[in-house]
């Protein structure tokens, strides 16, 4: 019990000095963070603010969690598909696949370690909740990937919901006389604050293309990054376009009013949908409150007027 009592006194003082630190770290003056946001509006982020932030705490956990995810990429024999996964989620960093893992890892380690200390200070028994740290060590190692498949379908949504305006903007672009590969470079640009997800992937597949990668392969990159079935279509077609040399600019029209007549159809879908959706709501949780409200007047008159009758 002493030892146990040390432990935590000892991981308290660790955290408190850390928060300490944490927050007495000098900030960067006004001007330069100002600064910094009008920079960051001249050029698109290939990698999320989140990675970018640099503070002395997160700096020092994204180094831990970089370290024990090398260190279980050695023992990964998938490490490209779950890469594809992180890429499509929008994670671009060369250590996203270590900090995944390394996130893995301390879930796994971490939650079994928590409740193992929450339960000694509780005072209860460790020993007859044995049979909980294995799950929560299974929760730790499988929860990340829950949690990245999610973000990998919210973003096939955004860009999904996106790709209609893109398409009309690079419509406008080729038919004012830029090359396509201007025309994919000018939309990201002007798409970076209203659809950031598909700028950022126009952006990558200009600058591909501006690198020396073949066009054709630069294009499928693009369809295979998102996963998204309409982007893998309108990869097809340019890249059918390019091989028989017909019109960039007419093609990209038809493709556009193809988009714009399947948005309206899963709009119309979505709405037909709603109905069914809300039955279970009414039938669950509204149709009971109106009765109490409706009935329940009534019941409580004739439970009073039953009463009066037997007196």
């Amino acid at each position: 019990m002493v030892t146990t009592v040390a432990v935590l006194t000892c991981l308290t003082v660790m955290f408190l000095v850390l928060a300490v630190y944490y927050a007495l770290a000098p900030q960067a003056p006004p001007v330069v963070e100002r600064l910094e946001q009008l920079k960051e509006r001249r050029t698109i982020r290939l990698v999320p603010a989140a990675e970018e932030r640099k503070t002395p705490f997160a700096d020092w956990a994204r180094r831990l969690l970089q370290s024990v995810g090398q260190r279980f990429n050695s023992a990964n024999r998938t490490p490209e598909a779950l890469r594809r996964r992180l890429m499509r989620a929008g994670f671009y960093g060369e250590m996203a696949v270590a900090n995944y893992n390394g996130i893995r890892l301390v879930l796994a380690v971490g939650l079994p370690l928590a409740f193992t200390v929450v339960l000694t200070l509780l005072g209860i028994p460790v020993a007859g909740m044995m049979f909980v740290l294995p799950l929560l060590a299974l929760v730790g190692l499988f929860v990340p990937s829950l949690v990245l498949d999610s973000m990998i379908t919210r973003r096939r949504e955004r860009i999904q919901r996106s790709l209609a305006d893109a398409v009309d903007l690079m419509v406008a672009c080729v038919e004012a006389g830029l090359s396509i590969n201007a025309a994919i470079l000018r939309v990201a640009q002007e798409l970076r604050t209203a659809h950031p997800d598909i700028a950022q992937e126009l952006q990558l597949c200009a600058l591909e293309i501006r690198a020396g990668k073949p066009r054709e392969e630069a294009f499928r990159a693009l369809g295979e990054r998102t996963g998204v079935r309409d982007m893998k279509a309108l990869v097809a077609m340019l890249i059918q376009t390019e091989r028989f040399g017909t019109s960039i600019a007419r093609a990209l029209r038809v493709f556009a009013d193809s988009l714009r007549t399947k948005r309206r159809q899963r709009a119309e879908e979505a709405a037909a949908k709603t109905t069914i959706k809300l039955i279970f709501p009414l039938v669950f949780f509204i149709f009971p409150a109106i009765l109490v409200v409706l009935l329940g007047p009534g019941l409580i008159r004739i439970m009073e007027t039953l009463g009066a009758l037997k007196k």
